[in-house]
């Protein structure tokens, strides 16, 4: 009895061997199948890098068919969806090449993707850390970790993330870029240039590199320098019709000087965005300092047709007024101004010196001391104040 039970176990043992393991004509059914799937795998990838997503779908989708244990074809399959915006797709495919690949860091890096998209960047940071743990050496990665922390605001973060890569990705410039970006948010601009310079040094034709440099400068009032830089972009092709780099080197030449240059760029900002306000108060301004009345009430009036209560534009209208002698329009234009803007002390001012020159001291008193409400420490009101014998 016994020795005929160990006879029957090791019967039932040897079956379930035999039904487990593979025949040869299996073995090469699916050997055939994966070698088919990767050629299909492929051709999704040139479908999918040509921007033709509907047939990259239907490709990995057979490639799938004939190897769903291919988490790179998972990868891609999630990639696509994004594209298409299946996002809950694309979550469920990137969690299927995790199970058939643990720590797979692009699954983890393209989940990050999907959940900035879904506007949860505490969730995201998480799956771009696991990215970066998974590939250190990934500098996509690493960026989207930092970028995520400064969305965060935790901009000392990722600094210093980044200032801890910096030796190792040396000669990127994409990093010593980004470090510029955090550096100008937290008000270190000359650290930021200095950062942009590296960066440019390492990437001459980057034109988006240039132009955080030039904005750099500007900001740190190294207008010479930003001006040159801003000259150089301005003749690229593709960034010729951007009003605002037309607008920042007229900015600069009005600081260097340079009035009648800085004229010309800001009408052409005008030309190509006749929309923005600040680019006519821009032109209002250097036509009065070059003495063009007409040209300057021209552009106030551009700039209040788009904005109507652009206290910025009542506060030249005022100017213009007052140098036109009229100093009862000078005084509906400031009081406008104070309106529309009740914490400029400027405006208040400028009203007070209105009335002060049509000999109406008391009044003009009145509201330098109502300027000096908003900011006691304001030294244009103190002095006009003093002028009136007030207190």
């Amino acid at each position: 009895m016994r020795q005929a039970t160990i006879l029957i176990v090791l019967a039932g043992l040897i079956g379930g061997c035999a039904n487990t393991q593979q025949t040869p004509q299996q073995a090469a059914a699916d050997s055939w199948n994966a070698a088919r799937a990767n050629v299909m795998l492929g051709l999704a990838r040139d479908q999918y890098t040509s921007g033709d997503f509907e047939k990259a779908r239907q490709t990995v989708n057979q490639a799938l068919s004939m190897n769903p244990k291919d988490s790179n074809a998972h990868i891609l399959s999630a990639k696509i969806a994004m594209e298409q915006g299946q996002l809950e797709y694309a979550d469920g495919e990137l969690n299927a090449a995790r199970a058939i690949t643990p720590n797979l860091p692009e699954a983890d890096y393209l989940d990050g993707v999907l959940y900035q998209r879904w506007q949860q960047p505490a969730k995201s940071l998480i799956f771009y850390q696991h990215a970066s743990e998974e590939a250190p050496t990934e500098l996509s990665y690493m960026m989207a970790k930092a970028e995520t922390l400064v969305t965060l605001n935790r901009q000392s973060e990722a600094l210093a993330l980044l200032q801890s890569k910096a030796d190792y990705f040396e000669h990127n410039p994409v990093i010593h870029d980004e470090m510029g970006m955090i550096l100008l948010q937290q008000q270190k601009v000359s650290d930021a240039v200095d950062m942009f310079r590296w960066a440019i040094m390492l990437s001459p034709d980057d034109t988006t590199i240039r132009e955080h440099l030039s904005l750099a400068l500007f900001q740190d009032k190294r207008y010479a320098e930003s001006a040159a830089n801003l000259q150089r972009l301005i003749k690229n092709d593709a960034l010729s019709k951007r009003a605002d780099l037309y607008l920042t080197l007229a900015e600069c030449q009005l600081n260097l000087n340079r009035v009648p240059e800085a004229r010309i760029n800001a009408q052409t900002a005008c030309n190509l965005d006749p929309s923005s306000t600040s680019a006519w108060l821009t032109v209002a301004r250097l036509s009065m300092q070059l003495g063009d009345q007409m040209r300057a009430e021209g552009s106030i009036n551009r700039a209040l047709a788009l904005e109507p209560s652009s206290s910025q534009a009542y506060l030249l209208l005022g100017y213009l007024r007052v140098r036109q002698n009229n100093f009862p329009a000078a005084l509906d234009a400031f009081k406008q101004a104070s309106t529309f803007d009740p914490t400029d002390t400027t405006s208040l001012c400028m009203a007070g010196y209105a009335l002060n020159k049509m000999s109406r001291p008391r009044e003009a008193a009145a509201y330098y001391q109502q300027a000096l409400k908003v900011d006691p420490n304001d030294q244009m009101a103190h002095q006009f104040l003093a002028g009136t014998g007030g207190d």
